[in-house]
């Protein structure tokens, strides 16, 4: 670390950030400790018919307003039915999103899967270990309990990740890029 003037040197650097911070980190990690290299952010959303295909289209894409290279996810439990009235309530809403070009570029890096049951969306939720888990399905919170690799779970059809990280206040450095399947948050 070149010397600032004026500005102490540093024991650990910590926080969330962009791919400016993250880069940094890179850097003086070594030289000083660092939580973790987060980013792009990401939401997995596991759905399933039950699922209001409006709210998942609308969390998706408040993650995806973030970045272009933002990643969001969806995966249901009920074959392609749910994806395609998700896919139908996204682009309602791009048609009307302040932040519609970047989340378009981000809904392109992103993707969806249709699973053939509730046991395969969760190992494939805990194989990608996002940094941020939605479980809006019929029966959420058993499925709940059967996730372990995740940086946030957001649990029930009413349960925003936006609510997480705005309506409740914290700030955090979660692990993405599926670090969460060894480490946790800041």
């Amino acid at each position: 670390l070149g010397a600032c003037p004026g500005v102490p040197r540093a024991d650990v650097v910590v926080g969330p950030g962009n791919k400016w911070v993250t880069a940094a980190k890179s850097l003086i990690s070594g030289q000083c400790g660092i939580d973790m290299l987060a980013g792009p952010s990401e939401v997995l959303v596991l759905c399933d018919a039950t699922s209001d295909p409006e709210t998942v289209a609308a969390d998706l894409l408040a993650q995806a307003e973030h970045d272009i290279v933002a990643r969001p996810i969806l995966v249901s439990t009920d074959g392609p039915a749910s994806i395609d009235r998700c896919n139908a309530a996204l682009q309602r809403q791009l048609a009307t999103l302040p932040t519609a070009a970047v989340a378009r570029e981000s809904v392109k890096g992103g993707f969806a899967v249709a699973c053939s049951s509730v046991a395969e969306a969760v190992d494939l939720a805990n194989r990608v270990a996002p940094e941020h888990l939605e479980v809006m399905c019929a029966d959420a919170t058993s499925v709940a309990t059967q996730l372990d690799q995740y940086g946030g779970l957001f649990v029930g059809n009413n349960a925003a990740e936006v609510l997480g990280d705005y309506g409740i206040g914290p700030n955090h450095t979660l692990p993405t890029g599926g670090t969460a399947r060894y480490t946790g948050g800041l």
